[in-house]
């Protein structure tokens, strides 16, 4: 599957939440925030998730405004990408905690969709 199809793109943003979702079910804020290791692994999830709804964006815009919070997706990436020295980790936490599980099932959709077509 070319990796600019829709699928493909989706199918590499949801690996990246269902990581996220994975570690924030095994893991606690307080440990987030001590750990660089799990900080790193947390931005660069995000920052991959992000840039495979920009380029989604761009290659598929009817597919992308499916997609629930994909546009704070890609602000995010790049706030990481370009303000790495800033990044408050409790807002990652809190974005994957509670918008991640949402857009999940936004991406899961459409991905069902696509696979049904």
């Amino acid at each position: 599957m070319p990796q600019h199809e829709p699928l493909a793109l989706l199918l590499d943003a949801q690996v990246q939440i269902d990581d996220l979702l994975s570690k924030t079910a095994t893991i606690d804020l307080d440990r987030l925030m001590s750990s660089t290791d799990l900080q790193a692994i947390f931005e660069r999830r995000f920052e991959i998730l992000g840039e495979s709804l920009r380029r989604l964006q761009r290659v598929h815009p009817a597919v992308f405004v499916q997609i629930e919070g994909a546009d704070e997706a890609i602000a995010m990436r790049n706030f990481i990408a370009h303000g790495y020295d800033s990044v408050d980790h409790r807002v990652l936490w809190d974005t994957a905690v509670e918008d991640l599980p949402r857009m999940g099932r936004s991406i899961a959709v459409v991905i069902e969709a696509l696979r049904t077509q």
